[in-house]
């Protein structure tokens, strides 16, 4: 990595912490600098505005959380399971990565023209990634889903409704029993067999 490409990622990291601790709208480009200790025209050199640098971090965490949920699946053969640790993976990396779960939820922030472009980015990588799950199940003959699209929405849908209670009641022992009974119900149902 260049020595350009290493302040600018320091400055990203730096402006995480501090959106993460103030929040979009009470964070200043000073706060920023403070944290990464460079002077405030360092900032400037890298990022024109709070905006930009926010949204540097936003789309640096969107990639943190996609590379976790890529590497959880990797050595997993099984459609069903891939899916248990997608949402698993999901939950616990969106819990993480603040900023990125800040933009994703927070409709105050819609004013900003990159947010609406990462949340759709976003979810049509996830709808994706779950097409292919649900596909692979129904190749292995675990699933039976007539309309793989659909379904994938409707998990999809299903994972952000369920998200901000999860995640604002963080306790991990409670958290993955919900999660759990969530899954459930995605596999089994609520009808008795």
């Amino acid at each position: 990595m260049q020595k350009h490409d290493q302040i600018k990622q320091r400055l990203i990291n730096s402006a995480r912490i501090i959106f993460v601790k103030f929040g979009f709208d009470k964070t200043t480009m000073n706060e920023i600098a403070i944290e990464a200790r460079k002077g405030k025209s360092s900032l400037y050199y890298y990022f024109s505005s709070k905006e930009e640098i926010f949204q540097a971090v936003v789309e640096y965490e969107a990639e943190i959380l996609k590379n976790k949920l890529f590497a959880s699946l990797t050595s997993i053969d099984d459609a069903a399971e891939q899916l248990r640790i997608y949402v698993v993976a999901r939950f616990k990396g969106i819990k993480d990565l603040g900023n990125l779960y800040n933009a994703l939820r927070n409709d105050l922030l819609n004013h900003l023209d990159f947010i609406k472009n990462v949340r759709q980015r976003y979810d049509d990588m996830e709808l994706q990634k779950l097409c292919k799950i649900l596909e692979t199940g129904n190749h292995q003959n675990i699933f039976n889903i007539n309309d793989v699209p659909t379904a994938a929405e409707t998990i999809l849908m299903t994972i952000k409704a369920v998200e901000l209670p999860l995640l604002l009641d963080y306790e991990a022992d409670v958290f993955e029993d919900r999660l759990n009974s969530l899954l459930d119900i995605f596999f089994n149902g609520l009808k008795k067999r």
